[in-house]
């Protein structure tokens, strides 16, 4: 089981709720004290979670994929804003606070009002992160378990992406920091340089975690020079096969370049480090890891990539060699199959782009046809060697991606029918009956409006189901992705709900009247199937497949389109 690419599409809000539905009764694991949203990762044969918390709002990635600087904590409640950093004489402090409220924030007294001001603004510049993962406890509460941000001032990002049947979870953190004082060297044109502050981050600026039995390790890249590297851990095998990527190595060049610009003078070596980081000049690698019995874990078995033409090679001459080769491990089954994205170019079209890539025996291997579709990706593969990913192509004047399953044993590859020709659909994970559970769009009754759903795929039937259609007709959530399936059918979804709207301290936000005010919420539930249950009759006149619904506001689209990313995050 695994965490696959967040993607959260506004729907109209069903009905659901924790009583038993037609097919599945819905339990809900997602609310937290620490955050507003919780997406849903993964889910073990037994019944246990993990999650990821939204701390902020804003996209975590900018156009380029590159890691914005910082998150805005929007998506917290009480975020540990550090007031001693704050200058409140400076004209940019003053001009944003009324006199009122200046005097209490001087004098520590931070309501909703303030705290979202100073957030959305952070006049010092404080480091603020996009995540806290959270694990499931005994009595099945969700429970946030630093990774890295030991403090816990949420100033680094924090994702848990897997956890397999021993309990075991992996993930992901990026790098702390600590405010620092720097003085730059002295030069002819500024003889008396200015003593400033700077949030000066820990090396690595990235790595992957390894959380057994609440102690959390992390994964040290193969390559640590000029930065510490980085590593991210996606999925987890139940023979301890640890999936994932890292820094393998450094252009000869580059570690030069490096080398000369970042001696301390001008910025804190540190951060000249992390900004190169970042930028990619790293070579990334798909790589897996062994867990031992004794919990370390063991050195990493390194893959290439698809190369010119799946040569494994990269092309050398003019064009598309000027674009990094690299991989990515998003899932392993038991067997030691690893499947993921790599690098395909062809030097004849100058092209280049992510395709699909399964990882066995040192050998890196195609899947998808690249003169059939333009990109792919295989996000997850169970121990029956059933690989299950998207590919994309334009369909009807956009590109779409469409979900496929790949048997390793017979090397077919078969692209079912999802709900209409032109529905985008992505898989995130199969269990090993062989059911996939993803997204897919769905198209509103008489309208060309298209709505993401979480679906649930059978290979064995070739049946392809809305989750919100096998659902009962009574409850208040609406599943928009469904994330992971255990071999018990149970599956961890993310689903829209109306709640109390809170302010920044976490408070019910009440109107003229005194009344409390929604708005739409997301946050992790547990589809549990119900024996002998049959699918009920929900149709109306508004919708293909659900309950009537309303439509949901354009502000929440932005937030969870913003938090597609999130699975492939860098940071």
């Amino acid at each position: 089981m695994k965490l696959s690419r967040i993607s959260l599409a506004i729907l109209p809000l069903l009905s659901l709720c924790s009583v038993q539905a037609a097919v599945y009764s819905v339990v809900e694991i997602g609310e937290v004290s620490e955050v507003k949203s919780t997406y849903a990762a993964a889910i073990n044969d037994a019944g246990s979670v993990v999650v990821n918390g939204a701390v902020s709002t804003n996209n975590p990635l900018n156009n380029l994929g590159i890691p914005n600087v910082n998150g805005n904590g929007l998506g917290a409640f009480n975020f540990p804003l550090d007031l001693d950093v704050i200058d409140f004489e400076s004209n940019a402090v003053i001009a944003l606070l009324t006199d009122e409220q200046l005097a209490d924030a001087i004098n520590g007294n931070i309501d909703a009002s303030i705290l979202n001001i100073l957030l959305r603004f952070n006049p010092a510049n404080q480091r603020i992160g996009y995540s806290l993962g959270y694990v499931s406890t005994i009595d099945g509460m969700l429970q946030n378990l630093p990774l890295r941000d030991l403090t816990q001032q949420r100033g680094n990002s924090e994702y848990l992406y897997d956890i397999n049947n021993a309990g075991v979870a992996v993930g992901t953190a990026s790098t702390t920091f600590a405010l620092q004082s720097f003085t730059p060297a002295v030069t002819d044109e500024e003889p008396e340089p200015e003593t400033v502050d700077v949030w000066v981050p820990e090396l690595s600026h990235q790595l992957g975690v390894v959380v057994q039995n609440n102690q959390v390790s992390t994964i040290p890249a193969p390559y640590q020079e000029l930065g510490g590297g980085f590593t991210v851990a996606k999925a987890i095998s139940d023979s301890g096969l640890i999936a994932g990527y890292g820094s393998s190595g450094m252009d000869e060049d580059k570690q030069t370049e490096i080398e000369e610009a970042c001696d301390g003078s001008d910025t804190p070596v540190n951060n000249c480090l992390y900004n190169d980081a970042i930028d990619g000049s790293y070579h990334k690698r798909a790589m897996v890891w062994q867990l031992q019995a004794n919990g370390t874990i063991g050195e990493p078995e390194i893959f290439g990539f698809l190369g010119d033409k799946n040569t494994g090679v990269a092309f050398d001459g003019e064009g598309v060699n000027g674009n990094t080769y690299f991989s990515e491990a998003n899932d392993v089954n038991n067997n030691g199959l690893a499947v993921g994205h790599s690098i395909y170019t062809d030097s004849d079209r100058n092209f280049r782009t992510e395709h699909a890539s399964l990882y066995t025996e040192g050998q890196v291997l195609p899947l998808i046809d690249p003169l059939e579709w333009s990109s792919s990706d295989a996000v997850a593969v169970n121990n029956n060697d059933i690989i299950v990913g998207y590919a994309k192509k334009r369909i009807n004047s956009l590109d779409r991606n469409k979900f496929f399953y790949h048997d390793y044993s017979s090397a077919q590859t078969v692209f079912p029918q999802d709900f209409f020709t032109s529905s985008a659909s992505e898989p995130n994970a199969i269990n090993d009956l062989d059911q996939v559970v993803g997204r897919a769009e769905v198209m509103l009754a008489g309208t060309t409006t298209r709505r993401k759903h979480g679906f649930i795929y059978d290979i064995a039937t070739d049946s392809f189901r809305d989750l919100n259609t096998l659902l009962g007709c009574d409850v208040p959530y609406t599943i928009v992705d469904a994330n992971d399936i255990n071999n018990n059918g149970e599956i961890l979804a993310t689903a829209l709900v109306k709640r109390e709207q809170r302010d920044a301290l976490g408070d019910v936000v009440l109107d003229s009247a005194g009344n409390a005010i929604e708005e739409d919420v997301v946050i992790a539930v547990k589809l549990i199937p119900v024996a002998n249950g049959e699918a009920e009759n929900c149709t109306t006149e508004d919708t293909v497949y659900e309950r009537k619904g309303g439509s949901l506001p354009w502000s929440l689209l932005v937030l969870s389109s913003g938090l597609l990313w999130w699975r492939k995050t860098k940071v």
